[in-house]
Order: C-alpha cells, then structure tokens, then sequence
C-alpha cells in the first residue's frame, strides 16, 4: 500500500455556543483536513485544528511541504513517516509544525485502521470498551452569573454528567470562590468539579490564591501559570494539596518529560493535535504511565475516545460544550455522548466521516479573514 495522492483544504467557524475564558474570547475555531489516498484505493481523513489563528499556515505548510515527503509511502510504515516529517520541519521549533504533522499523522493511522480493519482503540491497546466523560464548558463572560452558571449544571446533571469542569480567574478572587462552593453544592456527594485558568495566574499571584481554593474539594487545577515556567509550577504544587493539570499548551514528549521528571504536574492533558499526532500522543502516554500519572487529552473528542478506551492510564473524556465536530455540523454520521459514557466507533479507522459540504461551506478564505480578524486575547 502507498500513499499516492495528499488532498488538503482549511475551514472556519466560530464555536455552536459562544467561548470566552478568563484570556481569551474565541471567535473561530480552524480546521485543517487532510486526504490520503493510495493505491489501494483506501483514503485516510487526518486533521488538525487551531483556535483563532494559524489554520492557513498550518494548511501551506502541509500542502506546500510535508504532503509530498510522504507521497511513494506505505501508511503501516507510521514511525517512519512520523520521523521523516519531523526531521525535517525541526528547524522550525514546536508547534505550527507539529500541528501539520498531526494532520498527516491522524490519517495514517485511519489507513492502518482501514487496511487491518480494525478500530483504533484496539490498535492502541484496546483496555476498554468504555471511558466516563466530563463536561467542560468555556463560558467565564462578565455578564455570566451564578445563577446562570447553576442553570446549566442542572442539566449536566438531567444528560448524566456528575463531574464537570468550569472556569475560573475572574479578578476579584471572592467571585471564583462563590462560584466553586455554589457548584460543589449543586453537583452534592459524588460529584466532581474541576477548574481551569487557561493560564491566567502569575507565580506570585498563584501561591496566594491557589491557597484560597486549595480547601474546597476540586479534582484538579488546570493551566494556573504559563505553560513554560516548570519553576513556578514546583513550586505551587509544593504549596497546594490540590492535582495540577495541564499540556494542551505543549508540543513534544520531551516538555512533558520534563514536568515530569520535575514531579511538577498531576494529570497529563497532551493534546491530539499539538503533539504531532497519534504516533506522539501514544508516547506521551506511555510516558505518563511510568511516571504513574493518568492522561486527560485535550479536546479532540472523537479522537480522545480513541485513545482513552486504548491505553490503560486513560482518565475521563473531555466533551467541550460547542467544540465537538457533531455540535459543529461537520460529521455524516454523529458520534455523542449518552449517559456520561464514551463509546469509540467502532468502523475500522478512527470512524470519523465528515460531511464534506458542510466542510464545503466553511472552507478558510484567507482574503475575507483578513477583513474580519480581530482576535479575541484579552
């Protein structure tokens, strides 16, 4: 089997329910789908994603460069095709690159799954049929009360979630705080909560009000400081009894290893995507297992099943409220969560099957984005 053709296109849509954390307000998020066909006939769908910017350079980089290195090459040959991409776009550090290798990388591994006829969770381990969910909600808009934000608890609770996540990092630390107790109060005994800060806190400014939540029962903490300061992270982790969560904002095996290799983090969260894919993810969770650590993927959630139900140190499921492809719009056949459980599908290949005219109609035109694009960093 050889990869003869790579077919590439980009598209662009804001989330189904509006986004905003406590540094950014999303105003679209970026696909990039790619194509593999072979001689066989097989074609393998990979694709990568970014929120807000970069989805054209991840698309010219895959189209202009990387879809003809792997052109004359046989998809079970996944390692040798990971490293033949990776040597040679290394030069331009981690992360755009790596987001294009997914790309390619994800549709390798459909064809594997395709030509052995087998699901990918059960080539990556096939551990369980099975793996409970969380909802994760990104909604920390200043006119979002408590009220509101109860409301909506209720019916994650009604759809079977009993652990959820939500954000934090308003200014005033109080309004977090209320927020926290008012949740853990609705979600009762049993109930998980965990927060996420997207980054929001500074080293000082976290020692003192990560104390502040350190009592209240939460199941982790997610991206209190920036992804890069390893230092800062020791050191509140010393500090708080509260896990530490975080890696969708890394982009190789190597950064983990260094968290952890610094005890310096709780719960692994390599994301898909950013990591160059399944063939690097799978490492990384390998490597989280050594460690003794569990793996929470980022987003990604018709991929994380994949990878959850196949390793044996998978968590829970992230189902982001407006971010999965079936809330989007894209698939031809929807995949869902019921009851707070995740199924993988169960086709041979990730079983993805996007519905390529509402691809179609969201396709990235880079001139109308020019016109439009504001950012939302705040």
């Amino acid at each position: 089997m050889k990869i003869v053709e790579v077919r590439t296109s980009a598209h662009r849509l804001p989330p189904s329910v509006p986004w905003e954390d406590a540094t950014n307000k999303v105003q679209g998020l970026e696909f990039v789908v790619v194509e593999l066909v072979t001689d066989t006939g097989l074609v393998g769908t990979g694709f990568s994603y970014t929120v807000d910017i970069g989805g054209t350079s991840i698309a010219a980089l895959v189209e202009d460069y990387l879809a003809a290195l792997v052109i004359g090459m046989d998809p079970l040959d996944y390692e040798r095709i990971w490293l033949k991409l990776q040597r040679q776009s290394r030069r331009l550090g981690v992360g755009v690159n790596s987001m294009a290798i997914a790309a390619i990388d994800v549709g390798v591994w459909d064809l594997v799954g395709k030509f052995l006829g087998q699901p990918l969770y059960r080539l990556f381990g096939g551990t369980r049929e099975a793996i409970p969910a969380y909802i994760s909600e990104i909604n920390l808009a200043a006119d979002d009360t408590v009220e509101d934000l109860l409301a909506r608890v209720d019916d994650y609770m009604a759809r079977g979630y009993r652990t959820v996540k939500i954000k934090i990092g308003r200014p005033d630390i109080e309004d977090d705080v209320e927020r926290i107790v008012r949740v853990r109060e609705r979600l009762g005994r049993g109930g998980g909560l965990l927060v996420d800060l997207n980054q929001k806190w500074s080293a000082r400014e976290a020692l003192v009000k990560a104390g502040r939540i350190d009592g209240l029962g939460l199941g982790w903490i997610e991206e209190p400081l920036l992804f890069d300061d390893i230092p800062a992270h020791v050191a509140l982790k010393r500090a708080i009894r509260t896990p530490i969560a975080l890696g969708e904002s890394l982009h190789s095996r190597a950064q983990f290893l260094d968290y952890l290799r610094a005890d310096a983090i709780d719960f692994v969260q390599a994301d898909v995507a950013f990591v160059g894919g399944l063939t690097e993810w799978l490492k990384i969770a390998h490597l989280a297992q050594i460690f003794g650590r569990p793996v929470a993927p980022h987003y990604m959630m018709e991929l994380s099943l994949h990878m959850l139900c196949g390793v044996s140190n998978g968590f829970m499921l992230e189902n982001v409220i407006g971010g999965s492809f079936t809330e989007l719009g894209l698939l031809e056949e929807p995949i869902v969560v019921e009851g707070a459980m995740g199924h993988p599908p169960l086709r041979p290949g990730h079983g993805i099957v996007f519905d390529r005219a509402a691809l179609d109609r969201v396709r990235l035109d880079p001139q109308t984005l020019k016109r439009a694009f504001a950012g939302g960093s705040k």
